[in-house]
């Protein structure tokens, strides 16, 4: 399961999603409104997944997607 959850975020990071404008997380990171909307979405990715108790999603390690997209000191700070 964690393999597969990691492609599929993997994958999502190239994606564009509705939320962000459209845009893929790659993209809009590269300015601050962006960045902000980026922030948000992977914080309610990740508390979507916490609400998901006894199951494999709601262990999952979203870290690595912030260190990716290069936000993981909005991460802490958030």
């Amino acid at each position: 399961m964690q393999d597969h959850l990691d492609r599929h975020y993997r994958d999502t990071l190239d994606q564009p999603i509705p939320v962000l404008g459209g845009k893929s997380p790659r993209q809009a990171v590269r300015s601050a409104s962006g960045r902000r909307k980026v922030v948000d979405w992977l914080k309610y990715l990740e508390n979507s997944s916490a609400r998901n108790e006894g199951s494999p999603l709601a262990d999952y390690d979203f870290r690595w997607m912030w260190d990716e997209l290069g936000l993981a000191a909005q991460a802490v700070v958030q």
